[in-house]
């Protein structure tokens, strides 16, 4: 199923590019791994250049400093046929962002579905023309089948007339911000718009909540095991206040 992410996006006309990306774009200026070569070959099948964000063509002015640079924004999108996006998605991701410097918002889709990442880069300091992935936000699945309430309230944060135009930082900090918003309210039901603070905050609970979920897998893991009925005991115990803490982090999370 196609969708329009021009019109999703609400992307000035000007910006909008709607280029085919070759994969001889990759091979040619970038040295990559050989699993890169392997998802470049395998897993992707199309990639679209599909606007480039400049304070020419949005009236959004740059950010130039010694740590970073938002010159640009790059949309891409890059498909991968048949293959499920989860299963790719991160791969994928990987290969755009660390290869290409500017910063970009990446979409990897399906027939039946997407999701969205972007990341932050700062300058390389012992090359310049390099940068330097710091954090990475990557959304939820989103269908292209159904709608749900959660994904249309999101859909619609990343709207370019309802982002910061002061500049091209702030503006890009808004798709971070939604797309973190996206993933609480996954957990939550609720999507909050938060500002740039208290969605860092946010952030930390969810990478609290992913620690706390691997750490019930592998207590649960060790309970299946143990035959102690005393160590039984103690693994409940431990599983037990970690899924209150789970709980508790959805309650802040809710919170304005």
């Amino acid at each position: 199923m196609s969708i329009s992410y021009v019109d999703i996006l609400n992307l000035p006309e000007r910006s909008l590019l709607q280029k085919k990306l070759t994969k001889a774009f990759f091979l040619k200026n970038f040295d990559l791994s050989a699993s890169e070569k392997k998802v470049l070959n395998n897993s992707i099948v199309q990639m679209e250049w599909l606007a480039s964000l400049k304070p020419t063509n949005c009236n959004v002015p740059s950010v130039i400093n010694d740590v970073a640079t938002y010159e640009e924004v790059q949309i891409m999108i890059c498909n991968v046929g048949t293959e499920k996006v989860d299963e790719v998605a991160t791969n994928c991701f990987q290969l755009f962002q660390k290869h290409i410097p500017y910063n970009m918002l990446v979409i990897v889709e399906n027939d039946t579905e997407f999701k969205l990442n972007v990341c932050e880069k700062r300058i390389n300091q012992n090359d310049k023309t390099k940068r330097t992935i710091e954090n990475q936000y990557t959304s939820g699945t989103i269908s292209k089948l159904y709608k749900t309430e959660l994904s249309e309230t999101f859909l619609s944060a990343l709207d370019f007339s309802k982002l910061d135009k002061t500049n091209l930082a702030l503006l890009y900090r808004g798709y971070c911000n939604a797309i973190v918003q996206f993933n609480s309210a996954s957990v939550t039901g609720v999507f909050n718009i938060r500002n740039s603070v208290r969605t860092q905050d946010d952030l930390v609970m969810l990478n609290q909540m992913e620690d706390l979920e691997r750490d019930i897998s592998k207590l649960t893991n060790q309970l299946k095991a143990e035959k102690q009925q005393n160590q039984k005991v103690t693994l409940n115990i431990a599983i037990h206040q970690k899924r209150k803490q789970i709980e508790d982090i959805k309650i802040k999370l809710t919170q304005i």
